[in-house]
């Protein structure tokens, strides 16, 4: 399929500008794959904008370099009243006083100040937007340019104890996106039952994957004064336990410790729920068996030096960390949770899949990743190919379609304006 903006950018048209919008930069997967999207679309099809609310050490010190040189960034609230309390909470560092100025007293000033500093970017000529977290349309109600939405996590436990989330989604896919983009198709079937009268809004769109680029990481060297001694099992992600699982992993590597397992654990990430992970770990006599590596900028490295990546996590949209591990030849053991794994996965063929939480079923596949040799042998053949199959590599050219169909409904010039 022909890409659609490169045809206009070609007969000399005004290149198509999208303005891509995300609260701030973690060191997590949904800035991971912003990252990897904005680089994939081709430089002579868009001209891409930025927008972050807050500022982060991790957008200075990794991501900043990682975007393409003519991306436009700005950061929305810079100053220091506007985001230091908001970053104390994120760390889970805040205390009474700072929590009244940061959720009594500061909103009412900081959300109409965000709406006209992002509205005053987007008057800058921008013909698409793309909230990548879904917090803009929170900010800013409908814009007067068609706004995409990205939803990264799974929807299906929202009609379970979370009605009030469940309500904010719909009044955004109705009245705020022209088009809301779920990561998987199990995300997407979920979206269309909870919210019918939007199924036409819907739309499925994979993370962009370089798989390329992350092989030929993989294969970098480990820092020696980081890298463990012997054979290591790796798990990666944010060390954050309302989302993540690492409990249930440190459990059950406990377990394989007591049967006498070689391998120590590495956990590769940062967050706030290190330090109860550290006194976990400590708890059950494990302290002196588990590395807490903390940020690694390369983790694909340690993925790949591993002898088996274990993911486990309560709740996901599609974890890049998985597609990860198939990538660099990694046999790889996951929770069976909403949504992802499973698909990536596909149905346990390409890595083995266990029940959430449940420790003994996470050591038991385990074991029989790092000691059944058929069993491994027979898992990395079908994910090396699942993963060609899954269709990353088309992901941005996909993107430029959807771009195209809501620039066309607004009235945008596109490519069949410019040639009839």
């Amino acid at each position: 399929m022909a890409d659609p903006t490169k045809a206009l950018a070609a007969q000399g048209e005004r290149k198509p500008r999208v303005l891509f919008h995300v609260t701030h930069f973690l060191h997590g997967g949904i800035e991971t794959s912003l990252v990897s999207l904005i680089t994939a679309l081709d430089r002579e099809g868009f001209e891409i904008g930025l927008t972050v609310t807050y500022p982060s050490e991790a957008l200075e010190t990794h991501f900043r370099a990682r975007l393409p040189a003519g991306v436009k960034l700005q950061v929305l609230a810079p100053e220091r009243w506007l985001s230091h309390c908001r970053q104390l909470k994120k760390a889970r560092k805040l205390g009474p006083l700072g929590k009244i100025y940061e959720e009594v007293l500061l909103p009412p000033v900081r959300k109409p100040l965000m709406n006209r500093r992002f509205r005053q970017v987007l008057a800058q000529g921008y013909d698409v937007v793309v909230d990548y977290d879904m917090s803009l349309s929170r900010i800013t109600g409908p814009l007067p340019v068609p706004m995409m939405g990205y939803q990264h996590f799974s929807v299906a436990h929202l009609e379970r104890g979370h009605r009030r989330k469940l309500r904010k989604l719909r009044h955004q896919c109705r009245t705020d996106y022209a088009a809301v983009v779920m990561l998987t198709d199990s995300m997407l079937n979920d979206a269309r039952a909870l919210i019918p009268d939007v199924a036409d809004k819907l739309v499925r769109l994979y993370n962009t994957i370089d798989l390329d680029s992350i092989r030929a990481r993989a294969n970098a060297p480990l820092d020696p004064s980081a890298q463990p001694a012997g054979p290591y099992i790796v798990s990666v992600g944010r060390l954050e336990e309302s989302q993540k699982d690492f409990t249930t992993l440190l459990h059950a590597y406990a377990q394989l410790a007591k049967e006498g397992i070689d391998e120590d654990l590495v956990l590769v990430g940062d967050g706030a729920s290190r330090p109860q992970l550290e006194a976990l770990a400590a708890s059950l006599g494990i302290a002196d068996r588990v590395t807490f590596a903390g940020f690694q900028s390369n983790p694909h490295a340690w993925i790949r030096k591993s002898r088996l990546l274990a993911f486990s996590s309560k709740m996901e949209g599609l974890p890049n960390v998985l597609l990860e591990g198939l990538a660099v030849g990694q046999v790889v053991v996951s929770t069976d949770c909403p949504t992802g794994p499973r698909e990536i996965l596909d149905d346990g063929r390409a890595g083995l899949l266990v029940p959430v939480g449940d420790a003994a079923q996470l050591a038991a596949a385990i074991r029989r990743g790092l000691q059944d040799a058929a069993l491994r042998e027979s898992l990395l053949a079908h994910a090396a190919t699942h993963i060609e199959q899954m269709g990353f590599r088309p992901t941005a050219e996909a993107f430029s379609v959807l771009a195209d169909r809501l620039m066309r409904r607004a009235g945008v010039p596109t490519v069949a304006a410019a040639t009839a």
